[in-house]
């Protein structure tokens, strides 16, 4: 009881200071497995425990980092109320993922008014033609000062999660990107965002539901671009780890 009271009081602390904490994580992977994911399905619940702002920043960064990789991603979410379990899957089909990475969040700490300092996030990448999860990583994210714009915050998630995949062979030809002092970004490397707006399901470039396929840096930037996500609202925290590892085609 005290050590939590204690963690609140830090976190809280670090709420009203400058600086933003840095994300506590482990990782691993399949020591047997060598594939390389090419098209990046990446699966969130809604608001990722935070809000729709939080979200729509760390897709956009997620899908810019990744498309530097030539590689090329698109970002979906999960509330738990949909109404067809397939619609989700559909889409993963039509983007024609070769990997799919789940995010699910929980747990953390909370103040004594309620307000969110921190939250802990499960990853998993698994192989869609294998349907086998190669990769899995453990992250404990906390708000910072919330004098740091959330979206600030959320690139910076997005920083530490492919960073990870860097580390790990999973997203190669591009360098893992260093934080600046008090790990902070630098204005211009923040996505710019619609606040409050929901995040809506990937869609095709040619609007047909049928993705470009492309290839290298350069392209992968491009079709990052055009599967510019968009998921209905729904009620956070509905979704659950297994909804999420569910979402593999049958």
């Amino acid at each position: 009881m005290r050590r939590a009271a204690t963690a609140a009081t830090v976190a809280a602390a670090l709420l009203l200071g400058g600086c933003a904490p840095a994300t506590v994580g482990v990782s691993t992977r399949a020591t047997d497995y060598s594939g390389k994911p090419t098209r990046l399905y990446v699966v969130g619940m809604t608001g990722m425990g935070w809000d729709s702002d939080f979200s729509q920043a760390f897709a956009a960064k997620f899908r810019e980092v990744a498309g530097q990789c030539g590689v090329a991603a698109a970002y979906d979410e999960l509330s738990g109320l949909e109404l067809d379990p397939n619609a989700i899957n559909g889409r993963m089909r039509a983007f024609h993922a070769d990997a799919l990475l789940t995010i699910s969040s929980g747990g953390g700490v909370l103040s004594a008014y309620g307000q969110r300092l921190s939250i802990r996030y499960a990853s998993t990448l698994t192989d869609v033609r294998l349907r086998r999860p190669v990769w899995k990583g453990q992250y404990t994210f906390s708000r910072g000062s919330t004098a740091i714009p959330i979206e600030e915050r959320a690139a910076v998630f997005a920083i530490d999660l492919t960073n990870n995949l860097k580390k790990d062979g999973f997203l190669n030809g591009c360098a893992p990107i260093a934080l600046g002092q008090n790990g902070r970004l630098d204005p211009a490397a923040v996505p710019v965002i619609v606040h409050g707006a929901p995040i809506r399901p990937p869609v095709a470039a040619d609007g047909a539901g049928a993705a470009v396929v492309a290839h290298g840096p350069a392209a992968g930037q491009a079709a990052n671009q055009a599967a510019n996500p968009a998921a209905t609202p729904g009620v956070p925290g509905g979704a659950t780890l297994r909804d999420l590892q569910d979402l593999l085609p049958k």
